[in-house]
């Protein structure tokens, strides 16, 4: 039977290989990859992501209409064809992982590598990172396959549109049908963005809309249409613009997506032959980055995490870019030797293709299940470094029930478990992660010495109201946190309130280098006053508004127990410590510069000290983990027990270090009210 055509002239998507399309692909590929390598020019590079999903809808959806058309649509046969474009050169890659992680790799890292195999060979390692973490905070630079997230979205798209398409093929309305799925997606990622981004980045239904814009290209533009090499050229400046207006976070919304989706898709289906984009996009050098650009985004990440584990945090720039263009090179010989070859047909049938893609599948999953059961093959490091590596679990054991969630902006108050009774005044403890991660310690000694207290931490979030997290969606949610929590205070008397944060970090969010091989990853979002444009000099008004939101509790007549910034560690402590360890047949005490805190913490510091209130009671943690032990250093350890549980929150027996001149400080307040 023949399947009408979608329109009356004739109209199927157009076959056959257009070298302006590998060249787009280069477009694509070359941004995620300098992104990844942290070159600050290319901070909306990862949206080359987006532009990978629009070409992979176009062509895949004119494969599919064009089978539809003829009659000879086969789901076995469209698996089995992206069995052999997909999973040969990602086996490798996995495979290649192994020898190295086993090499440098600590055992949570190596178990977590094992959870990233397995999930990235069931095509659903998107939903792993998306319960884990932030594709843009410092973790995301110590997961070597984080980029295989957008796999598992293009995978889990193609399980579901290819039959879908087919059910709709003869209906009338099969595009209408594709336009309003489209619009919904996009809706529900617009909505997301700003209640749950992480969701909206990582998940499927928040990402078909870009795979579907390049589906309906192919649809509904099989032919470039007049004026078209004007709109293709036009298509490119979006891409570049959805680029450069992405870092700009939740102010730009999902609009550097669109740009960067509908101007992949203006191209596409617009660039005709000899047009200015079709001659720029089909340029030597262009095409034949595009032929090879899923083994170098494949290639890449590795690459770069390996470099970043072997050689530490600390790679300058050059090496980065240098490791990014190690992967193009890489993955030409991938390209020649294991994806050229994998998609010539050669006699196998499609059964066979798919029988051997599910063995290849199931030896990942149990290759990555070792690594998950054996806890990293922990078995193979001393008994001294794994026992420096146990300690990441020695975190606040109150923080499920008194951290409340990211969008939770009116927790009930008092929150269960987070009020203790005892004698008055009452004590209220609260702030960001650095509070949460005093609060284990806090618990105890406040518990013995007697207090009556509640306390309730929010990540993200420091204890001052009216500040804004530009890319955070949640911040809004912050602001009514704070302020919830200070209505509590006020009407339920609590004199004494104790402020802690990671203040430095929401005011100046460089990336911190503590100048001996530790640096943090991507630096956080930062805060800016709430409601108005992001002022000029943001760090002055930023740490203005913290001393404004102490001096106004000052002014209510509470005494304000101001904990100071808590030194950085730059590097993850356990794992660093674990490494020295490893190579030393002695404790090993992880020290840093102190003077390279006093540089970081400067200006706050300064601020915090112009505050002239006897109401206000100062805890300074440098004078407990700086200049002590060893002048001129900050302890990250005492021998082989950290202080740390990873590179800037204390553990608790780190926090515990500080509960000595916290309930010093809090008792003096609590005596300063008689």
């Amino acid at each position: 039977m023949t399947i009408p055509p979608l329109s009356p002239d004739a109209a199927e998507p157009r076959a056959g290989w257009r070298r302006e399309v590998d060249g787009l692909r280069a477009v694509a590929v070359l941004p995620v990859i300098l992104f990844h390598a942290g070159v600050p020019a290319f901070a909306g590079g990862y949206l080359g992501v987006d532009v990978f999903f629009v070409i992979s809808g176009f062509l895949i959806t004119g494969i599919l209409a064009r089978d539809l058309q003829a009659g000879r649509f086969s789901i076995a046969r469209f698996y089995e064809r992206r069995a052999r474009r997909i999973l040969p050169a990602l086996a490798v890659m996995l495979l290649a992982c192994v020898p190295f992680g086993l090499a440098w790799m600590s055992p949570p890292e190596l178990r977590g590598l094992g959870q990233e195999i397995v999930t990235s060979a069931l095509s659903v390692s998107n939903v792993l990172y998306w319960l884990k973490l932030d594709y843009f905070g410092p973790d995301a630079d110590r997961l070597a396959l984080l980029h295989t997230w957008s796999l598992g979205i293009e995978e889990q798209f193609y399980i579901l549109f290819p039959p879908l398409l087919a059910l709709v093929w003869r209906r009338a309305w099969r595009v209408p049908i594709l336009v309003a799925a489209c619009a919904l997606s996009l809706a529900a990622a617009t909505w997301i963005e700003a209640r749950h981004p992480s969701a909206g980045f990582f998940l499927l239904p928040f990402r078909a809309w870009e795979l579907l814009f390049g589906g309906l290209a192919a649809l509904l533009l099989p032919r470039p249409p007049r004026g078209g090499d004007l709109l293709a050229a036009t298509g490119l400046v979006a891409i570049v613009a959805g680029m450069a207006a992405a870092p700009l976070g939740l102010q730009a919304g999902v609009l550097p997506n669109v740009l960067a989706c509908a101007g992949t898709a203006a191209v596409l289906a617009c660039a005709g032959p000899g047009g200015a984009a079709t001659r720029l996009l089909s340029l030597p050098p262009m095409v034949g980055i595009g032929l090879i650009s899923y083994s170098a985004y494949l290639w890449h990440q590795p690459i770069l995490v390996f470099a970043r584990i072997r050689f530490g945090e600390g790679l300058s720039p050059t090496m980065l870019v240098a490791l990014g263009a190690l992967s193009v090179l890489v993955a030409w010989p991938s390209w020649a030797f294991i994806e050229r070859p994998f998609r010539r047909p050669g006699g196998v049938t499609a059964s066979r293709v798919l029988a051997i893609a599910g063995g290849t599948i199931a030896a990942l999953v149990a290759l990555g299940a070792v690594g998950i059961v054996t806890n990293g093959l922990e078995a193979r490091k001393p008994e001294a470094v794994r026992a420096i590596l146990a300690t990441v679990t020695d975190t606040n054991p109150y923080r499920d029930i008194c951290k409340t969630g990211l969008t939770d902006a009116n927790p009930m108050h008092p929150r269960p478990g987070c009020l203790v009774d005892g004698t008055a005044p009452a004590v209220a403890f609260y702030g960001d992660s650095h509070a949460d991660a005093l609060q284990g310690a806090f618990f105890g000694a406040a518990e013995k010495a007697g207090f009556r207290f509640y306390s309730v931490t929010r990540s993200a979030c420091p204890p001052i109201p009216g500040l804004d997290r530009t890319g955070d969606a949640a911040s809004p949610a912050c602001d009514a946190f704070v302020r919830g929590v200070e209505d509590y205070v006020e009407t339920n008397d609590f004199p004494v309130v104790v402020l802690a944060a990671r203040w430095t970090a929401g005011a100046a969010p460089r990336a911190y280098d503590n100048g001996e091989g530790g640096v943090e990853g991507q630096p956080g979002d930062f805060l800016t006053p709430l409601g108005v444009p992001v002022p000029a000099d943001r760090e002055a008004a930023v740490i203005a508004a913290y001393v404004r939101g102490i001096e106004s509790l000052l002014a209510k007549g509470h005494r304000v127990v101001l904990v100071y910034p808590i030194p950085e560690a730059g590097w993850n402590v356990p794992e660093e410590l674990a490494r020295r360890r490893e190579s030393s047949s002695e404790p090993v005490t992880l020290t840093t510069d102190a003077a390279a805190y006093s540089r970081r913490q400067a200006a706050v510091i300064a601020a915090f000290d112009t505050i002239s209130d006897p109401k206000l009671f100062r805890v300074r943690p440098d004078a407990t983990l700086c200049n002590n032990e060893i002048p001129g250093r900050c302890l990250n350890s005492i021998g082989d027990r950290p202080l740390y549980f990873d590179d800037n929150h204390l553990n608790n027996f780190g926090a515990g270090l500080l509960m000595p001149s916290v309930i010093e400080a809090i008792a003096a307040a609590r005596r300063s009210l008689s």
